[in-house]
């Protein structure tokens, strides 16, 4: 009996853009070779995938040093934003280990070099405490963008500057509909 591979949902849609691409080469004559058909897949999979493995003990240490690192390196949110980040608490339950982390973005201008508007972006690194410690793996992190009600597995997901940018939008239209209601 052969079972076919359970692939996940990403995987599968790239397969099928990846053959649907190159049946239209084909069609047009043009015929790849197994490596450049690799190669296609490779383009069109996601690379926003953020390792975990550096997170070690005290984990609010690494977990800002990681998510600094992030920010500046892997997502470089930087070239269009300012941030500051901070450790915000830490709390426990009878499984977990959670710690807590802000962000805090701005767009500063010319015009206007405070900022008039920012964004928050919460993240949250649990550690589990009910698997054993040669099975434990790394620890799960999270972010929440503000005025957002899903969380996002950094693994899979990366924080875009659009999503940030987004919210500074919203609250400087906002701010100009209050300035225009002249209730003082």
């Amino acid at each position: 009996m052969n079972l076919p591979e359970i692939k996940s949902y990403e995987d599968q849609a790239i397969d099928t853009v990846v053959s649907v691409i190159n049946r239209a080469k084909e069609k047009l004559g043009i015929r790849q070779t197994l490596r450049q058909l690799a190669q296609s897949r490779d383009i069109l999979a996601s690379q926003a995938k953020l390792p975990l493995y550096s997170l070690r003990s005290p984990l609010a240490v690494t977990a800002q040093k990681l998510l600094a690192d992030a920010i500046e390196k892997k997502w470089r949110l930087t070239d269009t934003l300012m941030y500051t980040l901070k450790y915000v608490d830490d709390s426990k339950d009878e499984s977990s280990h959670f710690y807590y982390f802000e962000a805090v973005f701005s767009q500063p201008t010319a015009s206007y070099p405070i900022p008039q508007a920012t964004a928050s972006v919460f993240f949250r690194v649990e550690e589990k405490h009910i698997e054993p410690v040669e099975l434990k793996g790394v620890p799960m992190m999270t972010f929440r963008i503000e005025g957002q009600r899903s969380d996002h597995d950094v693994r899979y997901v990366a924080l875009t500057a659009d999503w940030i940018l987004a919210v500074i939008q919203m609250k400087i239209k906002l701010f100009r509909r209050i300035e225009g209601f002249r209730l003082f």
